[in-house]
């Protein structure tokens, strides 16, 4: 990427700081050296700043880096979706097989009201949804990583779309945990008790 050198040469050549620069675009200095030194990018609305405060064009402090981002919100995309459907799969395949082990094994386990294939069922079932939900979270990862939302917001941006308000980015960026994050977490959740208390429920019946 070349924005950091960008950043850095246009600074020293107004003879600012970080703290000053970070001051003029709202931003902490923290931020702003994180950004020199390539760990992370600057979304669409700190960049206009960026461009505004260094009398510069948008196109000439990232140029040379939307081909580079687009490559890399591509590739990821395409890794993403193969984890995401690793995950469903995995998901599917643990309470299908947890359902075939409750019905094929009726007999009482060592625990009270509760049957083997019910105790087994359910051991299988946590066996597919721990790797289910280490790929959602491979996913967030990626995301954080290679800071996806941003670039797609820059790629827009510079292709003449409309770039998203400052109160979705804020609004994403303060999100601990995605919805399909949590998807993953309560469908898993869900259903294990859903068929604890059924499977409890026909015990005592």
């Amino acid at each position: 990427m070349e924005l950091p050198k960008q950043l850095k040469a246009h600074r020293e050549r107004l003879g600012l700081s970080q703290e000053a620069v970070a001051q003029a675009i709202y931003v902490s200095r923290q931020t702003m050296s994180s950004w020199e030194n390539g760990k992370t990018y600057p979304d669409v609305q700190s960049l206009l700043l960026l461009s505004d405060l260094f009398g510069v064009s948008i196109d000439e402090l990232v140029k040379g880096d939307v081909v580079s981002m687009k490559e890399v919100v591509s590739k990821d995309a395409l890794e993403m979706e193969r984890l995401a459907m690793g995950s469903a799969a995995l998901l599917l395949a643990g309470i299908a097989c947890m359902a075939g082990i409750y019905a094929l094994l009726p007999e009482p386990s060592f625990i009270p009201h509760m049957s083997t294939g019910a105790l087994i069922g359910i051991l299988v079932f946590v066996a597919f949804w721990i790797p289910s939900l280490v790929c959602t979270s491979r996913i967030e990862r990626i995301k954080r990583e290679h800071d996806l939302v941003t670039f797609r917001e820059i790629s827009a941006f510079m292709d003449g779309e409309e770039a998203p308000s400052e109160t979705d980015a804020l609004s994403r960026r303060r999100s601990r945990l995605s919805p399909a994050l949590k998807m993953a977490c309560g469908a898993g959740f869900g259903f294990l008790i859903a068929f604890l208390i059924t499977a409890l429920v026909n015990a005592l019946h």
